[in-house]
């Protein structure tokens, strides 16, 4: 009898150890972002991020948190893309998700995952995770990240073709996804590519020509001129819906826009 007390004394010791995280160690978390190698424009892509107990003693109170690409817009800043499919133990804070992940065992890890719908932009798009938790004796693999290789859409131009240009200016935009955030602030207007690498504009723009071209299917540029001087410079590329997407430059203003530029009935 004494000998079967003093096992099962020893064996809820172990066991006690193995839930509190007891016996002298420590929990060691690390982290890793996981992305498809590339990614279509605008389609939502599914990522994921691992958080690993490599340590010797269990972590609680695991918390985590996601930064998403931000917007440039002011005074509120936006997630530069769309989310979906968010995992229930996360929660959207300004342009981060904040999980709460409990206690991860010694050995074992947990996984959170959630869709993202990358626009066009002038930026990388980084989405960078970082998990904590107290008493861990190791952060320097805390954090993880990765930057997402965006795919664009093919649209080869059949000219002379028409195309609507929706924009809205500012300073330091970065997509025409900003844009759309603010509907009131989009003007549009419209021109033509004509065949031999001119454009044409509509009586309202008088005093300006242009030409425009593409080195690849998926990309377009064109250039405003007025007086001698180049007055606009956009680059962008395909993004579906028969629609570019980019930024315009104002040379000498210090302002940008952004730009959405779609083919229409001529």
């Amino acid at each position: 009898m004494t000998t079967a007390l003093i096992a099962l004394l020893a064996l809820s010791q172990t066991a006690d150890a193995g839930r509190g995280g007891r016996g002298g160690g420590a929990p060691d978390l690390a982290v890793t972002v996981s992305a498809p190698a590339l990614v279509d424009v605008y389609d939502a892509a599914t990522l994921s991020v691992r958080v690993e107990n490599h340590g010797s003693a269990n972590a609680d109170g695991v918390s985590l948190v996601i930064a998403l690409p931000e917007t440039a817009t002011s005074p509120t800043v936006h997630v530069l893309g769309d989310l979906s499919a968010v995992d229930g133990r996360c929660v959207q804070v300004g342009t981060a998700l904040e999980c709460s992940l409990g206690r991860i065992r010694a050995g074992r890890s947990e996984t959170v995952t959630f869709a993202y719908a990358a626009p066009w932009a002038g930026v990388a798009l980084d989405i960078d995770a970082e998990a904590t938790a107290p008493g861990e004796a190791n952060a320097a693999d805390n954090i993880d990240g990765v930057t997402l290789d965006v795919v664009y859409v093919d649209s080869p131009i059949d000219a002379p073709a028409g195309v609507t240009n929706r924009h809205c200016t500012g300073t330091g935009l970065q997509a025409f996804y900003e844009c759309t955030l603010y509907p009131s602030s989009i003007s549009t207007h419209d021109i033509l590519l004509n065949a031999d690498g001119s454009m044409g504009f509509p009586p309202g723009i008088s005093g300006y020509t242009g030409s425009w071209w593409q080195d690849t299917d998926d990309h377009l540029h064109f250039e405003y001129e007025a007086l001698g001087m180049t007055r606009l410079v956009f680059d962008g590329n395909g993004v579906g819906g028969d629609c570019f997407e980019g930024l315009s430059e104002f040379p000498g203003t210090g302002y940008n826009a952004g730009y959405e530029v779609c083919f229409r009935e001529l």
